[in-house]
């Protein structure tokens, strides 16, 4: 999904900074992007973001390549069926695929603002009776792979909604896409029938990416806080409206455990 999306602002003339976990895999993208594209301003970082210090170190990294960022796309997700903590003490599904997308916001916010940046979260619809457990945020000893997932998902929807509440002027500007069932990695921790299934029946990361490059590029996007329930139909959109005391809760709390 991510270089899928890379592919297509290249293509629009952005520079492009992408992001991996594998040294080599993340160059070999970066190398694809410039020959599909003919756009020789790609480069790429690789960084554990597991960690909060990984995290810190990834904004640092990006800070030292520029001073300014137009579009940032939060597409980190996994899927664990399995219960990981992280030298951090956190569940590891909610440190990759929440946390560190709070994170890498708030630490270049400052080059977001230069940019009057539009910000994407890839999310999914919210998971019915999810919550987040302030009083076990880690799971432990309450774990399963569904209670995790809609954990990690709410809080990306509040972290929408509470940023759009913080940054009301919508110069700066951030939204999120039901992505759908795509022909992704992002299972490769799962089962072989959940992985065969997506292999049949998802979507292609480029036909899945198109709500994902109009909310990083488009000129009309100028609303924040919104979800775009269908994937691929970017005119139909919905105002993130839940118990704005939880998000801004889970908000105080996230940047306690960034700058702790």
């Amino acid at each position: 999904m991510g270089k899928a999306a890379a592919i297509a602002l290249a293509r629009k003339g952005f520079r492009v900074i992408i992001h991996g976990r594998d040294p080599l895999k993340t160059q070999q993208a970066a190398e694809e992007i410039k020959a599909k594209t003919g756009n020789n301003l790609v480069e790429y970082i690789c960084m554990d973001i597991t960690e909060i210090a990984g995290m810190k170190n990834l904004a640092y990294a990006i800070k030292q390549k520029t001073d300014v960022i137009h579009s940032l796309i939060l597409s980190t997700g996994v899927i664990l069926p399995s219960y990981e903590v992280t030298v951090d003490g956190l569940e590891k599904g909610f440190a990759i695929q929440y946390l560190s997308r709070f994170a890498i916001t708030q630490l270049l916010i400052e080059e977001l603002q230069r940019g009057n940046a539009k910000i994407v979260q890839v999310g999914a619809t919210v998971i019915k009776n999810a919550k987040i457990h302030f009083d076990n945020l880690a799971l432990k000893d309450e774990f399963t792979m569904i209670k995790a997932m809609a954990q990690e998902m709410f809080a990306n929807h509040l972290f929408t909604q509470e940023f759009a509440k913080r940054y009301p002027e919508n110069k700066m500007v951030m939204n999120m896409f039901h992505v759908g069932i795509v022909k992704t990695e992002i299972a490769r921790n799962t089962n072989i029938i959940l992985r065969i299934g997506l292999a049949i029946i998802g979507k292609s990361p480029q036909a899945a990416s198109h709500n994902m490059v109009y909310l990083a590029s488009d000129e009309e996007v100028n609303f924040s806080g919104y979800f775009l329930p269908k994937p691929g139909k970017h005119l139909i959109k919905e105002k993130i409206q839940y118990d704005p005391s939880v998000s801004s809760k889970l908000w105080d709390l996230s940047m306690e455990l960034i700058y702790k």
